[in-house]
C-alpha cells in the first residue's frame, strides 16, 4: 500500500506513541516483579486495564510532542524540526520512567503509588535528609538505577531505529492543508478524550482503578505519573452535605467529653513512637518475632491486640496520635492547606492542667514538620538533632542519632522535667538504610527482611531505656504508651491486604501493674489521646475523631483509613471501601481474611445488607465531619 507523502508522518507518530505505551508497560512489569509479595491473585487483565490509565498520563505528559507532531504544515519534515520532536519525546519519556521507577523501590515503604505528597514531605524539612541518604539509596536500590539507564537507552534505541521519519519535504496544496487540518483536529480531540480516560461522565482518577481489580492490586493498574498528575494541585477538601447538621451529630460526632475524676490520675505520660514497627515483627502477636524485650513487657502491660495505624507515613502519624485526627486525604495534614488549623492536641489539653510538655526526635530539626506540628498540638519544647550534645559520636550517618544513645539521653532529660510531665520520643533506627552501631553488628537475628535486624536493635535500645528509667524517681508514677508510627514491609499475606498494611502493636505500661491485660476490640491511633484522657480523668471537651475506650459506655469500635483515594472502614467483622460517593467493595473479614471475595459481586443476605448500609451511613458521616471541619477550621473547641 502506497501512502501519500503528506500522510507519511502518521506512521512514525503512531510508532512513537506506541513506544511510550511500551515503556509504561515495561515499568508496570518491573514494578510488579519487584513488589509481587504485596499483591494477591494478579491476573493478566490487571496489566491490560492499566493501559487506560497509561493513556491519561501519556496524553498529559507528551502533549507538546503530540501537538507538534500533527501541526498541519509541511515543514514537519525538516530535519531540525524532527530533532525538536525527538527532544519533546525524550523529556517527558524520561520523566515518566523516573516517576514510575520511584515506586518500583518506594512502594515497599508506603504501599501506595506516589503522589505529590512525597515532594511535600521533602519540602517539610526532609530535603537535607534526602540528600544525605541519596548515596545509600543509590547503593541499596542499584537495580532501580540500572532499570532507569536501560529504559532510557531502550527508548532512545527504538526511537532512532524504528520510529524515524523517512519522508521527504513535500509542499502542500490546498487539499493537503484540509486533510492535515482534519487529522490535527481528530488527533487533538482524541488526546483530550485520553486525558479524561474515556467518554464516562467524570474523568478517571485513582479511585477508578478499584473498578478493575481487587482492592489490594489497585497499584498495579495505576501508574505513578498518573497519580502525581492527579495530585499536582494543592489538595482541597470538598464540602460534604450527605446529612443535615442535626442528622450528622446523631450519626457521628467527634466532640469528646471526659468527666473529671476526683482526684484525677495526674501521672507523668511518656509516648514512645517506634519507627516502622509492623505488627508482624512482634513475637507477642506472632509465632516468631524480633522483639524479645517488647514481648516480655507486653505480658506486664495493657495490650491492644487489634491495633491499627491511621496513616502510612511518619508525617501522617503525629496528627493521629497526638490530636486524634486521622489521615483522610492524599496530602498529609501537616503540609496541607489545613496544616495551620487550630486543633485540640493532647499536649495542649494536658498543658492547661499543669503538665510540662516536650517532644524528642533524634532526626534533623524540621524533618517531616515534626517541630511545627508538635508546637501546633501544644508542645512547649521540641528537641531535635541540633539539641543533642554528642552528635558526632552517635550520629548514624543518615537519619540522626542511633536509638540506644538517644533513648538514654531521653531518660536523663526526663529527670530534669518538672512533674507532672508529658513527653514524646520518636525513634529512627528501625528504618532504611537499616544501620546499627558497629559494636552491635551480629548481635541481633537478621531474619528474612532487612528490617528484622534493626528492629532487634531498637528493641534492645528500649530494654536499656527501661533499665535506666527504673532508677529514676519519676518512673513509678509514669504511664508509658508504646506504639508504631506506621507499619511497613511484611511477609505474611494477612499483613499485605489493604487493612493488614495498617496493623501495628500498641500498649500501655504502668509500672504498678494496675492497668494490665488485653483489649481485643478494634483500636486505632486516633483512640490513644481520648482513651488516655479518659483513664486520667482529666475533664475535657475537645474535638477527637477517636474513641475513649475507658468510657463506661464506649462507642462501637471502628478503624478508618484512606489509601489510593478510597476510604476504608473496618467495623465488627466487615470492611467497607467507599470512594467518596458510593461503596465500591464490601468484605466479611471473619470468612475472608485476605479480602478476595467482594460481597458486592454476590447477592447480600439480610445481615450483610443491613451491615453494609449502616457502615456506609457511618462512613459518610465521618467524611462529612472531617472535610467540613477542615474547611471551616473547626478542629478545636477552644480555638
Amino acid at each position: 500500500m502506497i501512502i501519500p507523502n503528506y500522510l507519511s508522518h502518521l506512521i512514525p507518530f503512531a510508532k512513537r506513541i506506541g513506544l511510550a505505551f511500551l515503556v509504561f508497560t515495561l515499568c508496570r512489569i518491573f514494578f510488579y516483579i519487584v513488589n509481587q509479595s504485596h499483591f494477591q491473585d494478579v491476573v493478566f487483565m490487571d496489566f491490560i486495564y492499566g493501559i487506560r490509565f497509561d493513556a491519561v498520563a501519556i496524553a498529559y505528559l507528551y502533549l507538546p510532542f503530540i501537538l507538534m507532531s500533527v501541526l498541519p504544515f509541511s515543514f514537519r519534515s525538516f530535519r531540525k524540526y524532527q530533532r525538536t520532536l525527538a527532544i519533546l519525546f525524550y523529556i517527558p519519556n524520561t520523566i515518566a520512567i523516573i516517576l514510575n521507577l520511584v515506586d518500583v523501590a518506594y512502594f515497599d515503604f508506603t504501599m501506595k503509588r506516589t503522589t505529590t505528597d512525597l515532594f511535600s514531605m521533602i519540602g517539610a524539612g526532609g530535603g537535607e535528609d534526602f540528600m544525605t541518604l541519596l548515596p545509600s539509596y543509590i547503593i541499596d536500590f542499584l537495580y532501580d538505577y540500572i532499570l532507569l539507564a536501560f529504559l532510557i537507552w531502550f527508548s532512545w534505541y527504538v526511537y532512532k531505529k524504528y520510529c524515524r521519519f523517512k519522508g521527504m519535504f513535500y509542499p502542500y496544496v490546498k487539499k493537503n492543508y484540509i486533510i492535515q487540518s482534519s487529522i490535527f483536529v481528530g488527533v487533538m480531540l482524541f488526546t483530550i478524550l485520553a486525558m479524561r480516560g474515556g467518554l464516562q461522565l467524570r474523568p478517571l482518577n485513582s479511585v477508578s482503578a478499584g473498578q478493575y481489580t481487587h482492592a489490594q492490586n489497585v497499584a498495579i493498574v495505576l501508574n505513578t505519573p498518573f497519580t502525581v498528575l492527579k495530585s499536582l494541585t494543592k489538595e482541597k477538601a470538598k464540602p460534604i452535605n450527605f446529612y443535615t447538621d442535626d442528622e450528622l451529630e446523631s450519626l457521628y460526632s467527634p466532640t469528646l467529653i471526659v468527666e473529671a475524676k476526683n482526684p484525677p490520675n495526674k501521672k507523668n505520660i511518656v509516648f514512645i513512637i517506634i519507627e516502622s514497627l509492623a505488627k508482624e515483627y512482634v513475637g507477642y502477636h506472632n509465632n516468631k518475632g524480633y522483639t524479645p524485650f517488647l514481648d516480655s513487657l507486653m505480658t506486664e502491660s495493657y495490650v491492644f491486640t487489634n491495633a491499627y495505624a491511621n496513616g502510612q507515613k511518619s508525617i501522617e502519624s503525629l496528627p493521629s496520635i497526638l490530636a486524634s485526627l486521622p489521615q483522610l486525604m492524599n496530602t498529609p495534614l501537616v503540609v496541607s492547606n489545613y496544616g495551620s488549623n487550630a486543633i485540640d492536641g493532647l499536649p495542649k489539653i494536658l498543658k492547661t492542667h499543669g503538665y510540662n510538655t516536650s517532644f524528642y526526635h533524634s532526626g534533623s530539626n524540621g524533618t517531616m514538620g515534626f517541630d511545627a506540628f508538635s508546637s501546633m498540638a501544644g508542645t512547649e519544647n521540641y528537641f531535635g538533632l541540633d539539641e543533642y550534645p554528642e552528635k558526632d559520636k552517635h550520629y548514624d550517618g543518615k537519619w540522626g542519632i542511633f536509638d540506644e544513645p538517644y533513648l538514654q539521653y531521653f531518660a536523663n532529660e526526663l529527670n530534669k522535667k518538672e512533674t507532672p510531665f508529658f513527653s514524646t520520643i520518636f525513634t529512627i533506627s528501625s528504618h532504611h538504610p537499616y544501620t546499627i552501631p558497629e559494636e552491635h553488628i551480629g548481635k541481633f537475628p537478621k531474619g528474612t527482611l532487612p528490617m528484622h535486624e534493626v528492629v532487634g536493635y531498637t528493641d534492645y535500645a528500649l530494654k536499656k531505656f527501661f533499665e535506666t528509667a527504673k532508677k529514676m524517681p519519676w518512673y513509678n508514677n509514669t504511664l508509658f504508651i508504646i506504639t508504631a508510627d506506621h507499619s511497613t514491609h511484611s511477609e505474611q499475606a494477612k499483613y499485605n491486604t489493604p487493612i493488614g498494611r495498617f496493623a501495628i502493636p500498641a500498649l500501655i505500661f504502668e509500672p504498678s501493674k494496675k492497668l494490665k491485660g488485653e483489649y481485643d476490640a478494634l483500636f486505632q491511633q486516633i483512640d490513644i489521646a481520648p482513651s488516655l484522657l479518659g483513664w486520667l480523668g482529666i475533664p475535657t471537651k475537645s474535638i477527637a475523631f477517636g474513641r475513649n475506650i475507658f468510657n463506661k459506655n464506649p462507642k462501637n469500635p471502628f478503624v478508618v483509613n484512606f489509601i489510593n483515594g478510597v476510604y476504608q472502614l473496618y467495623q465488627d467483622d466487615y470492611v467497607l471501601f467507599f470512594d467518596g460517593k458510593k461503596t465500591i467493595a464490601f468484605y466479611d473479614i471473619s470468612k475472608d481474611e485476605l479480602l478476595m471475595n467482594n460481597l458486592l459481586k454476590t447477592q447480600l443476605n439480610g445481615e450483610e445488607l443491613i451491615k453494609k448500609t449502616d457502615m456506609e451511613v457511618f462512613m459518610k458521616a465521618i467524611v462529612q465531619q472531617y472535610n467540613n471541619r477542615l474547611i471551616n477550621n473547626q478542629l478545636s473547641i477552644s480555638k
